[in-house]
């Protein structure tokens, strides 16, 4: 979310708008600013969504006393609800789903998630999908930065609490030590460190990363060297004061670049490499590549208007 009050001269903005811009200030425009959203939601999003949503509620059931085989059971009934409403909700195309985003490859990896890091262990729980917004500083240019977030979970680790982040990936093979290597400088995780210290008021050993891996179930006789389990693995990542004042720094910096764009109503298209990110690449991608003319055509014909919310988890 982003809100600019010019009267007030304050801003209040969360990490993806802050990465989007700072990936394509046309595609923030499009995305963020003017709403458009791709109309059926693809089934990496939904299945996504869905996930979150399963995992949360087993964290907390888990919080409110269920024992972990009910809690189990109660999450991936809620996780498909969800994956439900996300097929159908205000979409005028069905999802797309493939054989690896189907309901019973969605049970089967969630309930082996669950198996593999549901006991709390060494890691308790202590809040789940916890929403904030904390002030950051002010910009260069004056502007007073509040940031606002959502954090997956908080789970008491080795006497210290850590914000925790889980993701799915659907690349060749199950997250390893180069899929973590992309977090150790992920705005994000240096925001979910530095808003925990500021919510908890005392120092975070770190953040911890979940990663799942989105694979159908080899078929038999299949040669794939991995097995279930293989399929999700977690790491930690750690900041260090410097690294978290560089990040304070560079986010009001972008702050005073997003206040200009708003003002001015003037964004860059950054071709090349933000047209590809992610592989199959920019949501806008076939937009901007059209005459100009002939845009707005299809934006109308192949997107709907659905406004982006940090806290639309929190709703369900």
């Amino acid at each position: 979310m982003l809100v600019v009050d010019f009267e007030n001269k304050t801003v209040e903005a969360d990490n993806h708008v802050i990465e989007v811009y700072r990936t394509c200030e046309e595609k923030y425009r499009l995305g963020l600013r003017d709403h458009w959203s791709p109309a059926g939601a693809a089934s990496a999003l939904a299945f996504g969504i869905a996930m979150h949503a399963g995992r949360a509620r087993f964290k907390q059931l888990l919080i409110g006393g269920f024992g972990k085989g009910e809690a189990t059971n109660r999450a991936v009934e809620h996780g498909l609800v969800i994956w439900d409403k996300e097929q159908n909700d205000e979409m005028k195309t069905p999802v797309m789903i493939d054989d690896k985003r189907g309901k019973m490859n969605y049970e089967r990896l969630l309930r082996s998630y669950l198996e593999k890091y549901g006991d709390i262990g060494e890691f308790k729980p202590i809040q789940v999908e916890v929403p904030g917004v904390q002030e950051l500083g002010t910009t260069p240019e004056g502007w007073l930065v509040r940031y606002v977030y959502t954090i997956d979970e908080i789970t008491e680790h080795k006497g210290k609490l850590w914000p925790v982040e889980f993701k799915t990936t659907s690349g060749w093979s199950p997250p390893d030590d180069r899929w973590f290597a992309q977090f150790s400088n992920r705005a994000a995780i240096t925001g979910y460190i530095w808003a925990c210290e500021k919510h908890f008021g005392y120092d975070i050993g770190g953040a911890i990363i979940h990663g799942m891996w989105v694979h159908p179930e080899p078929k038999p006789g299949s040669k794939s060297k991995y097995t279930l389990p293989d399929y999700f693995k977690m790491d930690y990542s750690y900041r260090d004061d410097a690294q978290i004042e560089e990040w304070k720094q560079n986010t009001l910096l972008t702050c005073d670049d997003i206040v200009r764009s708003v003002e001015k109503n003037r964004w860059k298209r950054n071709d090349g490499l933000a047209c590809t990110v992610y592989g199959s690449g920019c949501t806008f991608k076939k937009v901007c590549q059209a005459t100009p003319e002939v845009r707005g055509a299809l934006l109308k014909m192949d997107f709907e208007h659905k406004e982006w919310n940090p806290w639309m988890r929190l709703e369900d």
